[in-house]
């Protein structure tokens, strides 16, 4: 009768592909404990994984309506992930502006909220975003470098397409 188990649980057999069990991990965290934002969270992203992506939304926005919930920023993170990855730029925009908001210094909010204004064809806001990451050498990494060169080039700075190229080869 311990719900944290049986998340833990869940993950473990979400690791290892036993998706019958991850999802019966998960139902069962929740029927102990169906308040417990972070099963929640962990199924929704679970659900993401599987491309289920309505039920993984449902399952995010219930972690988030948990009064007192410590992960809303985590969960709008993955929310908004999912969203893009379903192909709600839109939706994934909004939830990831809402997560920027409130936890401006994560980088990896800044990195997903950058994409999906890319993908979008909002690239001097998505060059906005990414060069806050970038400016951080301890967090700069191949995938923003090379956004930042992908925005660069699409703005028509090839010499600022070429600059993070350069950095992306060192």
């Amino acid at each position: 009768n311990y719900g944290d188990a049986y998340n833990l649980q869940g993950l473990i057999y979400a690791r290892i592909g036993a998706q019958a069990l991850a999802e019966s991990s998960f139902r069962q965290a929740l029927q102990i404990n169906a308040r417990d934002g972070d099963a929640m969270h962990n199924y929704g992203w679970y659900l993401c994984q599987l491309k289920r992506y309505p039920e993984s939304n449902a399952m995010f926005a219930q972690a988030l309506a948990v009064p007192q919930y410590r992960g809303v920023t985590r969960t709008l993170l993955a929310q908004g992930v999912c969203q893009a990855y379903a192909g709600q730029l839109a939706e994934a925009e909004a939830t990831l502006t809402r997560a920027y908001q409130l936890d401006s210094a994560n980088p990896f909010t800044a990195t997903n909220l950058s994409e999906v204004l890319y993908r979008r064809g909002e690239y001097e806001r998505a060059r906005f975003y990414i060069r806050r990451v970038n400016a951080q050498p301890d967090v700069a990494n191949a995938q923003t470098l090379w956004l930042a060169a992908r925005i660069e080039n699409k703005l028509g700075n090839r010499q600022g397409a070429f600059d993070f190229g350069a950095q992306l080869r060192n």
